[in-house]
């Protein structure tokens, strides 16, 4: 429902992350296999990343994740690397248990799908990068994107100095 562009896709992680409340000394796994973007933001935020092992997709392992939640667990982010998928299914059955929120990290595979629903969509956010050589390019810039008017409006906020601008005229589609 909602989308926030970005100057880059490591901006729509940091973002994304401050929006779902992560912050000094809280947790967020992060597959081990991964472009640096995602770790940065983590610890942009002084929180800390647990690094999870990968299935043979080379995506994060649903069945090591439940491994790593900790009672400091705030995020789980899932890469969608080199064009394949991560098992959304999987990973949101695990996240759900636990009440934690998923980020996908769509920069390495926007336009993939999961039985016909569109990566980036199934998580409490998605992000892309926009660099030049992603799977499409505007040459620099990021997304962030979610369904959740909440984290919309908290994103908006530590993207653009803390606080909402005058929303008055802008169409939020319900």
């Amino acid at each position: 429902r909602f989308a926030l562009a970005t100057h880059s896709g490591s901006t729509a992680l940091s973002v994304a992350l401050a929006a779902l409340g992560v912050g000094p000394g809280t947790e967020v796994i992060v597959p081990a296999f991964m472009w640096i973007a995602d770790v940065n933001a983590i610890i942009h935020l002084r929180a800390i990343p647990v690094l999870a092992e990968i299935d043979d997709t080379l995506n994060l392992d649903p069945n090591d994740l439940a491994q790593r939640i900790t009672p400091r667990t705030k995020a789980i982010i899932a890469i969608h690397m080199a064009g394949t998928a991560a098992d959304m299914p999987a990973i949101l059955k695990v996240a759900d248990q636990h009440g934690i929120p998923v980020i996908e990290d769509c920069s390495q595979a926007a336009g993939a799908s999961i039985n016909g629903q569109m990566v980036g969509s199934m998580g409490k956010v998605g992000t892309v990068s926009l660099q030049y050589n992603k799977n499409f390019t505007t040459g620099e810039g990021g997304i962030l994107t979610t369904s959740d008017e909440e984290v919309f409006r908290r994103a908006v906020c530590f993207h653009d100095m803390g606080f909402e601008r005058d929303m008055q005229g802008v169409s939020v589609p319900k």
